[in-house]
C-alpha cells in the first residue's frame, strides 16, 4: 500500500469512528454540547421557587397550578416544566442566599419561578451565574436587573424618579364623579421605606387630581396600644373636616388599628389599603377598600382568565383559599412560559434572555400586564384593581384598569 492510499485509509477510519455512535472525538464533544444548558433536556426544563413562606407560600400552589395545565397541554415547545418546588427563605436575605445556591447546585434549575421574596438576598449570585428569576416585584432586587422578570414591573424604580399612579386612579374612579378634587390623607409608617412610598404616593395622587390635605409617615413602628390621637388628626386634616379617601401604607397592624380608630369615630369615606385582600381576613377587612395588582379572584364570572386560574388552582388543591400569593405564583408562572414559548424550542440561557429583553410584552387582557421588556425592569406596571370586603366575602369596586407611571417629586 502506498503512503497515499495509507493516509487516505486512516482518514476514512478517523471519520467513520467520528459519525458512529460517539465513538470518535467529535461524538463526546457533540454530547458535551448538547449538555451545558442547566436544568434543560430535550424533554424537559427545570425551575425551582423561592421566598418567604410564612407570608407567600400560596406562590407555591399557583405556580403548580399553572405549570399542571402548561405540561397537561404538552409542554412548552416539547419540553414539559420540572417544577422542584419553592423553597423557603425565612424572610431573611442570608437564607435566601442559601436556598437559591441549593437550587443552583443540587436542583441545577435552568431559572427560578415562583420568587416571592421581600429580601432577595441572592441576586448578586443570580446576576452572576446568569440566572433568569420570575416572580412578584415585592423586592427591589427585581429592578435594574435584566435578569429579574416580574409581571407587576419594577415596583421601587431605580433612582426613586417615577411611579405607577394606578392606586390613586382606582380610588377617585371609586368615589365617583361628582368628587372632582377629592380631599385625601396619606398615612405610612416611620421608616425609610414608608417616607419613600409616601412621596411616591403623594405624587402620584396628585397627578390623576386627588388634593392631598395631609402626608405624613406617622405611624409607630413597633405598632402602639392607642390610635386616638391620629385617629383625630385625620379627621380634621381637611379644613377641620374629614377626608374623603385615606391611603394607608404599613404593615398589617398598624394598617388595621389606624383604620379601627377612624372608623370608631364615624368616618364613613374610603379607607383603602394593599394587603388586605385574602378569604381568611374578610371579616375583620369589612368596609375596607383593598389595592390588587392584578384582576381580582371575584371578577372570574365575567373574565374568562381569572375563571381558568380558580379552575387550574382548585384541580390541584381544591381548598386553597386564593388570596394575593397563589394569584402571584400562578402569574409568575404564566410570564415564565410566555418567555418560554417566546424563546423557541433550541433554549440556551443566553438566547432566552436575549428574546425576553428584546419588545417582549406580558399581557393577559383585563387581567395583569401589559408589563413591556426590558422597559419592565426599571418601571412599574401602572394598572391593578380595587376590592371591598363586607365582612362576608368581597366584591369588585374597580374592575382591572391601568394608569400611567409618572414622575415622582420630592
Amino acid at each position: 500500500m502506498t503512503r497515499r492510499v495509507l493516509v487516505g485509509a486512516v482518514l476514512l477510519a478517523i471519520l467513520g469512528a467520528a459519525s458512529a455512535g460517539g465513538a470518535g472525538a467529535a461524538g463526546p464533544r457533540a454530547a458535551s454540547r448538547a449538555k451545558v444548558v442547566r436544568g434543560v433536556t430535550n424533554k424537559s426544563v427545570k425551575v425551582g421557587g423561592l421566598g418567604y413562606a410564612l407570608a407567600y407560600s400560596g406562590a407555591d400552589i399557583g405556580a403548580q397550578a399553572r405549570f399542571a395545565r402548561a405540561n397537561a397541554a404538552g409542554g412548552v415547545n416539547g419540553r414539559t416544566i420540572d417544577y422542584v418546588g419553592f423553597r423557603d427563605d425565612g424572610g431573611a436575605a442570608e437564607i435566601d442566599r442559601q436556598a437559591a445556591t441549593q437550587l443552583l447546585d443540587k436542583d441545577r434549575v435552568f431559572a427560578m419561578v415562583p420568587v416571592a421574596a421581600p429580601d432577595l438576598g441572592a441576586v448578586e449570585m443570580l446576576t452572576s451565574q446568569k440566572v433568569p428569576y420570575f416572580g412578584w416585584a415585592i423586592s427591589s432586587n427585581f429592578c435594574g436587573n435584566p435578569y429579574g422578570f416580574a409581571f407587576s414591573g419594577c415596583l421601587f424604580p431605580p433612582g426613586k424618579k417615577v411611579t405607577a399612579n394606578t392606586w390613586g386612579a382606582l380610588v377617585k374612579i371609586a368615589l365617583g364623579p361628582q368628587s372632582a378634587n377629592p380631599p385625601a390623607v396619606l398615612l405610612a409608617e416611620n421608616t425609610a421605606y414608608g417616607r419613600y412610598r409616601l412621596t411616591a404616593l403623594t405624587a402620584a395622587a396628585k397627578s390623576v387630581g386627588i388634593n392631598v390635605v395631609s402626608a405624613t409617615s406617622n405611624l409607630p413602628v413597633p405598632p402602639v396600644a392607642d390610635y386616638g390621637k391620629l385617629a383625630d388628626d385625620v379627621l380634621t386634616a381637611n379644613g377641620g373636616s374629614a377626608p374623603y379617601a385615606v391611603f394607608i401604607i404599613g404593615s398589617y397592624s398598624n394598617v388595621t388599628l389606624i383604620e379601627h380608630a377612624l372608623r370608631d369615630r364615624g368616618f364613613l369615606g374610603i379607607i383603602t389599603d394593599e394587603i388586605q385582600y385574602s378569604p381568611d381576613i374578610v371579616v375583620s377587612a369589612r368596609g375596607e377598600t383593598v389595592l390588587v395588582q392584578t384582576a381580582p379572584v371575584e371578577s372570574a364570572d365575567s373574565n374568562p382568565a381569572m375563571r381558568q386560574l380558580v379552575t387550574d388552582v382548585r384541580a390541584i388543591a381544591a381548598s386553597q383559599p386564593i388570596d394575593q400569593s397563589v394569584i402571584a405564583g400562578y402569574w409568575s408562572a404564566d410570564l415564565f412560559i410566555a418567555a418560554l414559548k417566546r424563546a423557541g424550542k433550541h433554549l440556551t440561557i443566553a438566547g432566552f434572555l436575549k428574546s425576553a429583553n428584546h419588545q417582549f410584552t406580558y399581557e393577559v387582557p383585563k387581567t395583569v400586564g401589559p408589563t413591556r421588556f426590558p422597559a419592565a425592569h426599571d418601571t412599574p406596571t401602572p394598572c391593578g384593581s380595587l376590592v371591598r370586603s363586607d365582612g362576608v366575602s368581597f366584591s369588585v369596586v374597580v374592575p382591572y384598569t391601568c394608569g400611567k407611571v409618572v414622575p415622582v417629586t420630592p
